[in-house]
């Protein structure tokens, strides 16, 4: 497959799907409301049922560690690196810099690399991707935990780290539930009605198109001149630090090729959106985020395009 033909169908077609959102918004025909509906749709419910539906798939046993393991190594030193030089070298506040951080090493893999992964590679890309999903969970749930710590910490609320507390709001929270959910389906496919997954698989094919729409009706709300040190730091440690650091790890393990492939797809994949759900939830300033995101989800159109390219 040419670099234009892997450009032409199927990356540039899902990102049309962001485009269409902020063009949307640049001409006043969606409101930034209407949006966050759709993306609290996407959110908790249709993000939910495909996470359910790819980890009920994936069988745990077959699952290549090493691969994983040094994906997850190499994610958490961009996340840190990244954060660290937000908060010491461009002095942003400590929240807003793990938010960044996390940005700039957490990616668009469900809503964009699994799509684009999915069309060129087939069902089978799927199982590697949803095992780096199902890790991914955790350092969401860990920067959750963070930023309520801070947040705790800042308005000194007695008790609101206490292990009671941070597990009702675990709980709570619609990707944990689904992902175990899906791992529970996974271990014991016959206990849950085959209606379940017909729901899973019919609500969770919207996610994607809706959350990337809803992105882009609210990125085109925001402010993207000038981008300034902290965006394009992230958008570099994404695009370029990320795969190179996951490449130069790979050799010291032995990886099945198959997984080695598409986990080296998603490290080069654009910033994720979670970041930037997550400070609006937490009031933190999303531009340094929103920035990051457009401005690396365009420029993976030509990098995803030439390793895609075979």
């Amino acid at each position: 497959m040419s670099v234009l033909s892997s450009l032409q169908d199927p990356i540039l077609p899902i990102f049309m799907a962001l485009l269409m959102g902020y063009l949307m918004r640049r001409v006043a025909f969606f409101e930034v409301t209407t949006a966050q509906a759709i993306n609290r749709f996407a959110f908790y419910v249709a993000t939910p049922a495909l996470m359910f539906n790819l980890v009920s798939q994936v069988p745990l046993h077959q699952i290549d560690w090493p691969t994983v393991r040094i994906y997850l190594f190499s994610e958490l030193l961009v996340y840190g690196g990244v954060a660290v030089i937000c908060m010491r070298i461009f002095r942003l506040p400590a929240a807003e810099s793990v938010l960044v951080g996390m940005a700039a090493a957490f990616v668009n893999h469900l809503m964009f690399v699994l799509p684009i992964a999915r069309g060129l590679y087939g069902l089978d890309a799927a199982e590697p991707i949803a095992a780096i999903v199902f890790i991914d969970v955790m350092v969401f749930c860990l920067t959750v935990l963070l930023m309520d710590f801070m947040r705790a910490h800042a308005s000194r609320q007695e008790g609101a780290f206490r292990i009671p507390n941070v597990l009702r709001m675990l709980a709570k929270n619609p990707m944990v539930i689904a992902t175990v959910l899906g791992v529970f389906a996974g271990l014991l496919p016959d206990a849950l009605p085959s209606g379940v997954y017909t729901y899973a698989q019919f609500v969770g094919g919207a996610a994607a198109p809706a959350a990337l729409f809803a992105l882009g009706v609210i990125l085109g709300d925001q402010p993207m001149r000038p981008v300034g040190g902290p965006a394009w730091l992230a958008i570099g440690a994404k695009l370029v630090v990320h795969p190179v650091l996951f490449f130069a790890l790979g050799g010291v393990v032995v990886m099945q090729p198959d997984w080695q492939t598409m986990a080296f797809l998603v490290a080069a994949g654009p910033c994720g959106a979670m970041p930037f759900v997550i400070a609006l939830q937490y009031n933190i300033k999303p531009t340094v985020i929103a920035k990051a995101v457009l401005i690396s989800t365009t420029l993976s159109l030509l990098s995803l395009s030439l390793l895609t390219a075979s």
